[in-house]
Parts: structure tokens; C-alpha cells; sequence
């Protein structure tokens, strides 16, 4: 499958890191600047971007537009009687964690050529923001990523290594060969190293989950650096749990647990507390464990992911819980 197009919500951030960048530039002139004002006028969306952008770095407040902006032109329009109102911006805080990352070259852009040649500086960043549908992506280095539903991934490329920043989500890589560059995947507190290989990788709060197909990986603890890493073969299941400083090994079906590339969800005879992390990110209510006692109830099948809500409501007909909507969420409890 080719690569999607890239979302206008991923535009939007992507042109606000850039004016970051160019804004920041010794050399930059009147009309960068004027194109720069320009940009800011065609969309309210862009200034709000680059604002946050802007704050999150400290950046002086002078990269703001000269020209003051007309609120009037910049405010969406209201909506027509009967009609709703939609958020244009999706997942602020997310977004606006990652534009951390993608900012940081606006912030040190005097030093940007001694930050590269000692390898502190990336020479090329890229930030891919998921959906409500999985994608492909091609990194800048040719590296292919499958990005499951709301997996929001920053890559950026050093002169002696590559690293993408993945916390939250899921995603499967067939990273291109380059041993002169590893490949390090990152999540919170583990750290997925690689050359050139296919693997994937699932993270949510702290737990961790590689899967690998082809080649070879190591996963370590990022907060116990001195401790002994996995070392996965084709077919192996590397798991940490949050806060846990070793890890485990487990034989797995690969293509069970890659099943989410063709739009379906495999379970086989696994616990609810396993499940349910799976499921809540295609579902519009997610679900919450009320105790261990139901999370320790074990559940299998093949589920269609555009069919998970009603998977998730069913939920009482095949097991002995019962479901009780709170602050948007689904409480399942035992009976």
C-alpha cells in the first residue's frame, strides 16, 4: 500500500515547526516575514499552532506576526442553527508535546550546524500524527511504518543515529539497513534498538510489547541502563511491564499480532486486563476494569475493529459483567 497523504491537521503542524525554524534563522528577511503574516491570516488554526509552539520554547515573543490579526477574519465562522460545532484542532495536548520536539531546532538554530556535526542536532525531523484509521508512512530515511489508530510517532535523524519517539500507540516498522545509523525506537522508559529489521511495537502507559518478524532487536529499561536487555529472534514477544525493570520472552503468532494491519483484532483466550488496552483505542466509549477479579476474565475471538463498539456493548451476553456509563467511559464490573 502506498503511503497516505499526510492530514491537514498534520500540515498545519509541520508548516508552524518550520516558521519556528525560519523565524529563528540569522538570515531571515522582510519577506519571509510578510510571508510569514500571510500564513497567519489564511487560517486561525495556524497562529494558535505556532503560538504553542512558540510559548512552549520560551521563543521571543517578536516571531509573532507585526501586522495585528483581525479577529474577525480569524474567527470560524458560527454554525447554522441545528448544527454542531467541531473542535478543529484534535488532541491539543498530544499535538503540542510532540511540537516540543519538532521546536527544538528554532530554539538552537545559530548552532544548528556544530549541534549536527557533533551529533546532538538532527539534520531531518518528521512528525506523523494518527487517525482514526491505521496508515503507512515512509520516514525520511526510507524506513516503512504501519501507524495504528491515534499513534502519534516523531522521527528525527542524527548524523551517527536515528530515533523515533513513540509513547503511546502502536506501529510496525520495516526499517531500512543502515549500520553506520541504529535505530532506536523510544517509549516511555524502554528503548527498541535496531540496524535494519521488521518489528512491531505496541506501548500504553508505561507497559511495552515488541513483536518481531524479521532480523533482530534489543529492548531495555530506559531507567535501569545497566541492566541486561532482551534479545528477541523472528517469532519471540519482548513484554515490560510499567515501571518494571526486567522484562520477559514469549513464542508468539506474529501474524495474530498483526492482525490490526488487516482491520481485525485476534484474541486467544486472553484476560480482560490484556484486552481491553487493545480495544480502547477503536472504541468510542472505552472501557475501564473496576478490579482485578474482572480483568482476570479471559476472552478470545476475531473481531472486526469497525465493528468494536458493539463488540464492547455485547460484552455482558459472554461474560458475567455488567457495564455502567461514567465520565465517558464504560465501568465494566463482575455480576
Amino acid at each position: 500500500m502506498p503511503p497516505s497523504h499526510p492530514s491537514d491537521d498534520d500540515r498545519v503542524t509541520e508548516e508552524a515547526a518550520d516558521w519556528c525554524l525560519r523565524l529563528q534563522a540569522s538570515d531571515v528577511s522582510d519577506a519571509d516575514r510578510a510571508a510569514f503574516e500571510r500564513w497567519c491570516l489564511a487560517d486561525p488554526r495556524h497562529l494558535a499552532e505556532f503560538d504553542a509552539m512558540r510559548e512552549i520554547w520560551g521563543l521571543s515573543a517578536s516571531l509573532r506576526p507585526r501586522a495585528t490579526i483581525d479577529p474577525e477574519r480569524t474567527a470560524p465562522p458560527h454554525p447554522v442553527d441545528g448544527a454542531t460545532s467541531v473542535a478543529v484542532i484534535r488532541n491539543p495536548s498530544r499535538r503540542r508535546r510532540f511540537a516540543m520536539a519538532a521546536c527544538i531546532a528554532a530554539a538552537l538554530a545559530a548552532c544548528w550546524p556544530v549541534g549536527w556535526s557533533v551529533g546532538l542536532l538532527p539534520g531531518r525531523v518528521a512528525l506523523f500524527l494518527g487517525s482514526d484509521r491505521h496508515r503507512m508512512v515512509e520516514l525520511p530515511d526510507g524506513s516503512a511504518v504501519d501507524l495504528n489508530v491515534h499513534t502519534t510517532l516523531y522521527f528525527a535523524q542524527f548524523r551517527d543515529r536515528r530515533s523515533v519517539l513513540m509513547d503511546h500507540g502502536e506501529a510496525y516498522f520495516a526499517v531500512a539497513h543502515d549500520a553506520g545509523r541504529p535505530f532506536t525506537v523510544h517509549t516511555a522508559g524502554h528503548q527498541v534498538r535496531v540496524t535494519g529489521t521488521r518489528f512491531n511495537v505496541w506501548a500504553n502507559d508505561g507497559d511495552l510489547s515488541v513483536t518481531l518478524t524479521e532480523g533482530s532487536v534489543t529492548v531495555a529499561s530506559a531507567t535501569a541502563p545497566g541492566g541486561e536487555p532482551l534479545r528477541l529472534t523472528p517469532g519471540q514477544q519482548g513484554r515490560f511491564a510499567r515501571d518494571a525493570l526486567f522484562g520477559s520472552i514469549a513464542r508468539v503468532d506474529p501474524q495474530r499480532v498483526l492482525s490490526w494491519r488487516e482491520g481485525r483484532l485476534e484474541f486467544d483466550n486472553i484476560t480482560l486486563a490484556e484486552a481491553v488496552p487493545l480495544l480502547n483505542p477503536y472504541l468510542s466509549r472505552p472501557l475501564r476494569l473496576a478490579d482485578r477479579k474482572v480483568g482476570a476474565m479471559r476472552i478470545g475471538g476475531v473481531y472486526d475493529v469497525a465493528d468494536l463498539d458493539r463488540v464492547a456493548e455485547s460484552l455482558p451476553r459472554v461474560l458475567p459483567v455488567t457495564l455502567f456509563p461514567r465520565d465517558g467511559e464504560l465501568l465494566v464490573s463482575a455480576r
